[in-house]
């Protein structure tokens, strides 16, 4: 029987390493792109840093020579900075969007022939950030806004060709991505600053596993007729309902009141 090959981003920590491991048990062939250098038995890794057009391009020309094909790509990897906007350097701006968003971009860009021939599919892993603008996390909450939005637009685009597109917002998860995020001292926002980062990665760090939202985004990506947008954790499918029906100014002082 031909066997399904799916790409994974982010594929050697976190929510990647545990969806690299769901894959392999259930025999696929599993390609992980990392940054890193990384090993695991049934995984093909392949070097990548996605904010490179050029090496995610190499990527899926290397995984169809092998292969011949993909049939699902995981875009999970991202990085995230902290701080305010003023004091934000132009360089951890343009690193973050390269990361998070045209690392997104390359990936489906280079991915979509294969995938049309496939009639496969398509998950852009956000964030609850992308619907929750939270203070001192604003190119964050940008960068996953625009991954909803190129999401959307592509799932239109592509719905001819029968390639499926979902996008996942996971709330709070317990990861190393919280010990990576960049930091900074902000200057005259410092204490506030200070105070709603300390707060996020509590929560962060008291959120869901890794392993309970790699587990609902392997479902979702093999799943015959997946949902177009997936919230991970129920009280954040709660927030963003009430987000729906509240007003936006008072939504925006509750989470002011929460993170800063």
């Amino acid at each position: 029987m031909d066997k399904k090959v799916v790409l994974i981003t982010g594929a050697s920590s976190g929510i990647g390493l545990e969806l690299s491991k769901m894959f392999i048990k259930k025999g696929y062939v599993v390609y992980g792109a990392s940054r890193n250098e990384f090993s695991m038995e049934g995984l093909n890794h392949l070097k990548c840093d996605v904010s490179s057009s050029d090496q995610c391009k190499y990527v899926i020309n290397e995984i169809i020579r092998r292969e011949g094909k993909i049939d699902i790509l995981i875009n999970n990897a991202g990085i995230g900075t902290s701080g305010s906007i003023e004091n934000t350097s132009e360089e951890d701006a343009k690193k973050i969007f390269d990361v998070n968003f045209f690392g997104t971009f390359f990936m489906c860009k280079f991915a979509l022939p294969s995938l049309r021939q496939t009639k496969g599919r398509i998950v852009n892993v956000s964030s609850v950030a992308s619907k929750f603008f939270i203070p001192f996390q604003g190119f964050y909450s940008a960068t996953k806004a625009s991954v909803d939005a190129i999401s959307a637009a592509m799932r239109a685009e592509i719905k001819p060709f029968k390639v499926k597109v979902t996008n996942v917002r996971p709330g709070d998860t317990k990861t190393s991505f919280t010990k990576n995020r960049i930091k900074q001292d902000d200057g005259v926002y410092n204490e506030r600053y200070t105070s709603s980062i300390s707060k996020m990665e509590r929560d962060e760090q008291n959120g869901m596993s890794s392993q309970y939202v790699a587990k609902k985004i392997f479902k979702v990506a093999t799943k015959k007729r997946p949902p177009k947008t997936l919230t991970i954790g129920v009280s954040y499918k709660f927030l963003l309902f009430l987000g729906k029906i509240l007003p936006n100014n008072f939504v925006e002082w509750v989470i002011s009141k929460m993170y800063s």
